[in-house]
Formats: structure tokens, C-alpha cells, sequence
């Protein structure tokens, strides 16, 4: 039995595991954010605007069979992050092979969806010029091959992820960027088919990724050592909480990949090109709160299989604020330098992609405070009721979109429906959450809710003021103003959405090193 001083002092430690594990991230964050904004300018200009569009619709079809790779994932980390976590080596081992055979079955099945269903919905469905369906279909084979080595991969990453060994991650990402540049490069010299030769190229990518982590895992893990295991006992509780898991992501599937298809029936390709076009934007900002939470997260779990409930609610709390935080600092000033932001990177800027960029934005930041509801879920195993409400709750975008769509409705009404069933969301499954843990709503409100509404009503008021006075603006300053804005949020965090003990904390820590 740990006292009380080990086990503050093991706190410390993951403390400073998690701080290190964040660098980490954050510099493959940045590598491959620079390299992805520049990239997309380069490819949506050597493909032409219908040819995006037409990439990222059938690589949505794509994804749409594979929804569950997400659930998936979460059942591998879970399992072997709890298994390290109670420092037992051979389940660890025993889950790491009986979760590779699983996913090799898996794979089989999504060959099958996609070489049946898939085809007829991509040559019968969707709105493919006639002459671009011959590359659609090339694409969508690439696509498919690749989501099947991601579904192979799975494991090896879990484990990297469950070990926290994020510098992996980051040393690949050198990697992953220099092969994306290597791409902008050849679609920029080439003059065969640019979108069958990205779809071949990504593919590539994708395939040496995947079995660099392999590699990696079977050089540095005991547990990663192949053996033909079928557990049945095993087995049942793994698909036990991939079922529930599986309801949940087809969910989101259906929302993701549904949308952006209806998107496609009312409005063509073009609108898809300035949906992805949002997406990526999001998804490079908004890789700065998930990685933050990649370095808490088996921490979390990690504390809930010790017990250490004290340690996880801690965790909670402040990975819910400060995920939030980390994300609000750059949405606020791209929120408004949005139009100015996509006219500067792009040289044809899709209709919609700005108003698309602000709504997207906007439902990442919901989104991140449902990160730590949906860890804690996932460590508890106790997913029926959160899955069934929850998803409920979610699958409203598809029908409300579609209702709004074949209203008249413009194609941002649909983002509009996804921030408001995503706000109820997060406050339904909140509350499913707190039944297994000690969770208080009035804590919750104190030390996440309070804070964040603080910082943003105050910063955002100071981004309004001055970006009234410096519209319309010119490159210099614009990124002047995004310097300003962030110094300001970062300023008005420090003040009022760190508690005075975490100040001290950091404090004290920065005076150790400097000693």
C-alpha cells in the first residue's frame, strides 16, 4: 500500500511525464500543421477545385465503412493501457496478439462492405462528373487500402499511446511532412492524373507509417511478441465494449461522412472542396488541445485502474479547462481573420469555406471538453447507457441537416445543427458520467465551466474592439493582430483561468529550473 507521500510523489512524476509527453506533441503538431497548410494550397490548386472536392467525398465513403476503427482503438488502449497500468506482462501480451487476430478478420469484412456496397454508392450515388469517375473509383481503392493497414496498425499505435512514449510520434512526423512536401512537389511536376496520383501517393504514405510503428513496437515492447491467442473471456469483454463503442462511432459516421454526402446531392462537389478545406483548418488548430489530451489520457486511465480516484478527478477537471483554453487561444483570432487567413493561404478560395471555418471551429471547442467525459467512460467500461443516450442525442444532426437542407436551408445551416446537438450532447453525457465517478456538478461549473467563460468573455470582447479598428487589413497586419490576440488570451488565462495554486505551481517550477 502506497502513503500518502508516494503517491504524491508518483503524481509529480506523471505530472512532469505528461508535460514532457505534450512537447512532444505539440512539435509534431507543428511540423505537420505547417506542412498541411501549405500542402492543401498546393494540391487545391494542381487538382482544381472539383477534383478536391471529389477526393474528399469519396475518401468520406471510404471512412463510412470503416467507422469503427475509432471504436477500435479506444478498446486497445483501454485494455492495454489498464494492463500496464496493474504492471501485468502477459495479459498485456495476450491482449495485444487476441486484439491483432480480431482486426485481421475485421479487415476482411470492411473488403467486402467496400467492394460491394461502396462501389455502388460512389458509381449509382454520388455527383461524379463523367469523365472523373474512371479516377474517383482509383482514389477509393486507395482510400479503402489504406484505412484497411490503418485497422492492422491500430494495435502497434495503441501500445506506443498506452506506453507514453509520444516522442515516437513526433520523430515520425518528420518523417510524414517531408513525404506530403514530396507529394505538393511531384503534383507540381507531373502531368499525368493529379488525383489518381495523389490518391496513390497517399496511399504510400499511409503504408510506411504504419509499418514504421510496427517495426518500432516489436523492436522496444516485450508485450508485442506474436503468438495465436482466442480468449474467448477475453474476447467477450473486448467486443462487449467494441459494440457499445461501434453504436457510438457509427453514429458519428453517419454525421461525418452523411453529411458531407448530402452536402454533395444538394450542392456538388464544390461545396465538399470548401467543407474539407474547413476541416483541415480545424483539425490543424485543433490538434494543439488533442494533443495536450494524448499525453493526459492514459494517465486518466491509468488512475482509475490504481484507484486513485482523487489523482483522476484532478485530471478531469483540469484537462477539460485547459484542453479548452489551448484551443480557444488560436479560434479566437482566426474567427475573425478567417476570410483574410484562407485569401492569403489559397490561391482559389471555395465559396463558403470561411463561414464553414468559423462554425467548425466553434463546434471543436465543444468537442474538447467532451475528451475527458468520454476517457473516464471508456475506463469505467460501463458504456451502454452513455452509448445509447448519448448517440441518440448525436444522430439528430443527420435527420435535422437533411430537414434543413430540403427546407432551402444554406449548406452552413448544417454546422449550426452539429454545435447545438453537440452542446446538449456534452451536458447529457455529463451527467450518465457522473453515476461512476465523484463527480459534482457544482465542482465542474467552479473549476472548468467558471474559468473558461471568464477568459473568453474577456478576450474575445479585446479581440472584437481591436479588430474593429485594424479592418480591412493587409498580411502584416493580420498576423500582428493573431500575435496580439493570442499574447492577450494567453495574458487574461494566467489571470483568470489558472487557479492561484496551479500559479504557484508553475512558479516554483520555473525557478527550480533556472537555479
Amino acid at each position: 500500500m502506497l502513503t500518502t507521500e508516494q503517491c504524491d510523489m508518483d503524481n509529480s512524476q506523471n505530472s512532469k511525464r505528461i508535460a514532457k509527453n505534450t512537447l512532444y506533441l505539440y512539435v509534431r503538431m507543428a511540423v505537420l500543421m505547417l506542412v498541411s497548410l501549405f500542402t492543401s494550397r498546393v494540391v487545391l490548386d494542381k487538382l482544381g477545385v472539383e477534383d478536391f472536392g471529389i477526393y474528399n467525398v469519396v475518401g468520406g465513403v471510404a471512412v463510412l465503412f470503416t467507422f469503427f476503427s475509432s471504436s477500435l482503438t479506444n478498446a486497445s488502449q483501454r485494455f492495454l493501457t489498464l494492463g500496464l497500468g496493474r504492471r501485468d506482462l502477459r495479459q498485456t501480451n495476450k491482449v495485444f496478439n487476441q486484439h491483432l487476430i480480431f482486426y485481421a478478420l475485421i479487415v476482411v469484412g470492411v473488403l467486402l462492405l467496400a467492394e460491394t456496397v461502396g462501389l455502388w454508392l460512389v458509381r449509382s450515388k454520388l455527383v461524379i462528373p463523367a469523365d472523373r469517375l474512371f479516377a474517383a473509383m482509383c482514389v477509393y481503392q486507395f482510400t479503402v487500402a489504406s484505412f484497411c493497414l490503418t485497422l492492422l496498425g491500430i494495435i502497434f499505435n495503441s501500445l506506443i499511446i498506452a506506453y507514453e512514449e509520444m516522442n515516437v510520434y513526433a520523430s515520425l512526423s518528420i518523417f510524414e511532412g517531408g513525404a506530403r512536401l514530396g507529394i505538393a512537389y511531384i503534383l507540381s511536376t507531373v502531368h499525368a492524373d493529379r488525383l489518381i496520383m495523389y490518391g496513390f501517393l497517399m496511399f504510400l504514405v499511409t503504408f510506411a507509417l504504419q509499418l514504421s510503428y510496427m517495426l518500432y513496437c516489436l523492436r522496444h515492447y516485450a508485450e508485442c511478441r506474436f503468438r495465436f491467442v482466442w480468449d474467448k473471456s477475453l474476447l467477450k469483454e473486448t467486443n462487449a465494449l467494441v459494440g457499445w463503442n461501434i453504436v457510438g462511432t457509427a453514429v458519428y459516421a453517419v454525421n461525418d461522412s452523411g453529411v458531407n454526402i448530402l452536402l454533395n446531392l444538394f450542392f456538388g462537389p464544390a461545396v465538399n472542396a470548401a467543407r474539407a478545406l474547413s476541416f483541415q483548418v480545424s483539425g490543424a488548430i485543433g490538434n494543439l488541445a488533442t494533443n495536450f489530451f494524448t499525453s493526459v489520457q492514459p494517465q486518466m486511465m491509468k488512475s482509475y485502474a490504481a484507484g486513485d480516484y482523487t489523482y483522476l478527478m484532478t485530471l478531469f477537471y483540469n484537462s477539460s479547462k485547459y484542453s479548452f483554453l489551448l484551443l480557444w487561444m488560436l479560434c479566437l483570432p482566426l474567427s475573425f481573420t478567417c476570410r483574410e487567413v484562407l485569401g492569403f493561404w489559397l490561391v482559389e478560395v471555395p465559396e463558403y469555406a470561411d463561414v464553414f471555418t468559423f462554425w467548425v471551429l466553434a463546434c471543436s471547442l465543444v468537442n474538447s471538453l467532451n475528451n475527458p467525459v468520454w476517457t473516464v467512460a471508456l475506463a469505467v467500461g460501463r458504456l451502454k447507457r452513455y452509448i445509447l443516450v448519448g448517440s441518440g442525442v448525436s444522430l439528430l444532426i443527420f435527420p435535422i441537416s437533411y430537414v434543413a437542407l430540403k427546407s432551402g436551408g444554406l449548406p452552413v445551416s448544417v454546422f449550426m445543427v452539429m454545435l447545438v446537438v453537440r452542446c446538449v450532447y456534452l451536458c447529457v453525457v455529463l451527467h450518465i458520467v457522473g453515476a461512476y465517478i465523484p463527480f459534482k456538478i457544482t465542482d465542474y461549473l467552479s473549476k472548468v465551466v467558471y474559468p473558461i467563460g471568464r477568459v473568453s468573455v474577456i478576450s474575445f470582447t479585446v479581440a472584437a474592439v481591436l479588430w474593429y479598428f485594424v479592418m480591412p487589413a493587409s498580411v502584416v497586419v493580420v498576423i500582428s493582430y493573431c500575435v496580439t490576440i493570442v499574447f492577450v488570451s494567453l495574458l487574461v488565462t494566467w489571470l483568470c483561468g489558472v487557479s492561484p495554486s496551479e500559479r504557484s505551481a508553475v512558479i516554483a517550477a520555473l525557478k527550480k529550473k533556472l537555479e
